[in-house]
């Protein structure tokens, strides 16, 4: 066992902990920084691992954040394949799984989150995936080449979200037949309204997606890998392989025998600190405040990764950075790119900007919270509007009064008084 001294440890080696050692090098130059990742890879970018890289458009090395020699010539540490075992934050030290124990002035936990798995009968057959990491993108890389050349060309998805969507669009254009089983009412229920949902299953429709609606999987069967997913109802769907996306989860291990506070994730303020001094968090694993919204908000996605690590790793650099963005992701699904601001959550109504045609596919969907205040936009191939409909949200607009003009897409959108 040895024991290392840092200023700065990086618990996490994804793009919130290379955004955060990015900016505590802009602020302190001599600073010792090490990162730790439990990926055997350095830093890289997991939006593309859904479509361009799991349809072969982007290779491996495109994927990186930073090139492999900007850590050392930047004096930062990167260890991959390593795991801290156990936190004392009282004592500023990490036990990492090597045996190593490592004292710290500063903490950023930047954990990310897992993939939620499926809990049902033969959920532990062969052939069953799940897409969080680089690995788990290459294993779907083989599985779709094996299915189209020695299989049956079927592909079972399993989640109406973000990348059950987009994993059906990957996977159709790759040459599968795919099947996606929603548990709601409509895809990306969580996110939209009724009147955009039943748009993108019309969508899903004409490009050839089987969609199941309203059903969830009672079992998955196989010799030894998985061969059909059984329905409430209906004939059992054949497949060569399928692929869960019911959510992703924090795994809190770490916190135990903390006094870190956390919910669904790590709990910080504005300026990414938790409720113990020196110790901060961002990316995946965090629920930062969102003066925007008045509270905690834990949202999953790339853009609002490099947020946070930035503002963690200014704050831990000495320097003064808050949350003061309009959060924002997008998605491809086929010829479609969804552009979403905002918080679905506490919307009382929901009003459509132009028309949901599956023809010229080009409109808005505002959702307002019931003090008539913008709370979400969410753009479909957002065009001219792009500008205006992201400030709606930043200016939390009251729209009363100005309802009939939002929904009609021939009138610009005016800049808030």
């Amino acid at each position: 066992m040895s024991r290392l001294h840092v200023k700065h440890l990086l618990v996490g080696a994804g793009l919130a902990s290379s955004a955060a050692a990015e900016a505590i090098r802009a602020l302190d130059e001599a600073g010792s920084i090490l990162m730790l990742g439990q990926e055997p890879v350095r830093p890289y970018h997991r939006p593309p691992l859904s479509k361009s890289f799991l349809r072969r458009e982007r290779s491996r090395a495109e994927l990186f954040a930073r090139d492999a020699d900007w850590f050392g010539a930047n004096n930062v540490e990167l260890r991959t394949g390593r795991r801290v075992a156990h936190l004392d934050v009282a004592r500023r030290t990490a036990s990492v799984d090597d045996g190593d124990e490592i004292t710290y002035d500063q903490l950023l936990l930047a954990t990310g989150a897992a993939a939620k798995h499926l809990s049902i009968p033969g959920a532990e057959l062969q052939n069953v995936f799940y897409l969080r990491t680089l690995g788990d993108a290459e294993m779907l890389q083989n599985a779709i080449a094996k299915a189209k050349n020695e299989g049956r060309g079927r592909a079972t998805i399993v989640g109406g979200g973000l990348l059950g969507l987009e994993l059906a669009s990957t996977f159709t254009n790759a040459g599968l037949a795919v099947d996606l089983i929603v548990g709601d009412e409509h895809p990306w229920q969580a996110i939209v309204g009724e009147t955009t949902g039943r748009f993108l299953s019309r969508h899903l429709h004409s490009k050839g997606v089987n969609v199941h609606l309203g059903q969830r999987p009672l079992r998955l069967e196989g010799d030894g890998r998985v061969q059909r997913v059984v329905l409430p109802e209906g004939d059992p769907i054949g497949c060569d392989f399928a692929v869960a996306c019911i959510g992703s989860i924090v795994p809190r291990d770490l916190l135990r025998g903390t006094p870190i506070a956390a919910e669904k994730a790590i709990l910080t303020d504005a300026r990414c600190r938790t409720n113990v001094d020196t110790v901060y968090a961002a990316g995946d694993c965090a629920a930062v405040f969102d003066p925007l919204f008045g509270k905690h908000r834990w949202i999953d996605h790339r853009d609002n990764a490099l947020v946070t690590g930035r503002i963690a790793g200014t704050n831990m650099a000495g320097g003064d950075a808050t949350y003061d963005v309009v959060n924002t992701f997008t998605s491809e699904i086929f010829d479609l790119r969804l552009t979403v601001w905002g918080s679905s959550r506490h919307i009382a109504r929901r009003l459509l900007r132009g028309a949901a045609t599956t023809e010229t596919p080009e409109f808005a969907e505002i959702g307002i919270a019931a003090d008539g205040r913008v709370a979400q936009v969410v753009a479909i191939n957002g065009g001219k509007d792009f500008d205006g409909l992201r400030d709606l949200v930043r200016t939390r607009v009251n729209v009363d009064g100005r309802e009939d003009a939002l929904r009609d897409a021939s009138v610009a959108i005016s800049p808030p008084s």
